[in-house]
């Protein structure tokens, strides 16, 4: 993970300084063991060590990926806190679901740990919990206002390594303004 943020870091000093500078610092043991502790989820190492490296970012500069924040192990709580709320108040028990193979057949479920927000309730989430034939870990794709659940990649560094190749060949508009941002690592 250490050389993919390192990449990541180069492209963002010379396309996006201020995005650069909005990425937090590593989250510490403690923050990340109190995650794993109030989800009831332990997390994949290569998730781990990402967040180790940069936990989120502050949010005072645009969102680091094509409008979608990068989240802290705190925003991670907190958007996760918003969906079990709802999940425990069966708010989901009648919505229909278009799930992937692979995919929990459920508008949200609790192993589901959200690790991007676009503002509007969307995110991308790794899956901590998936059905026959999906992995472990893998990166889903997850939306408020519609039940259609896609796997991303089949893993944390597979899809943040989609992420940067991404950013590497292109340039800063590209990534952060039109639109056309491709968020899965399993059609390559």
């Amino acid at each position: 993970m250490k050389l993919l943020w390192n990449r990541m870091e180069a492209w963002l000093k010379e396309h996006a300084p201020e995005v650069l500078t909005d990425l937090n610092p590593g989250a510490s043991e403690a923050e990340i063991s109190h995650l794993e502790e109030v989800t009831g989820c332990k997390l994949p190492c290569d998730l781990k060590e990402s967040l180790s490296i940069h936990n989120g970012q502050s949010g005072d500069a645009q969102w680091l990926i094509a409008g979608w924040e990068l989240l802290s192990t705190e925003r991670i709580l907190e958007e996760w806190q918003v969906w079990k709320g709802l999940y425990d108040s069966n708010s989901f028990e009648d919505w229909t679901i278009e799930a992937q193979e692979g995919i929990m057949n459920a508008w949200w479920q609790p192993a589901w740990l959200p690790l991007t927000y676009d503002g509007s309730g969307n995110h991308h989430c790794i899956d901590l919990l998936p059905a026959k034939g999906g992995r472990n870990g893998q990166i889903i794709s997850m939306w408020h206002d519609s039940g259609e659940r896609v796997i991303l990649a089949e893993n944390y560094a597979q899809w943040f390594e989609h992420l940067v190749r991404t950013f590497e060949s292109h340039d800063a508009d590209d990534v952060f303004e039109s639109g056309e941002f491709e968020f899965s690592a399993v059609q390559e």
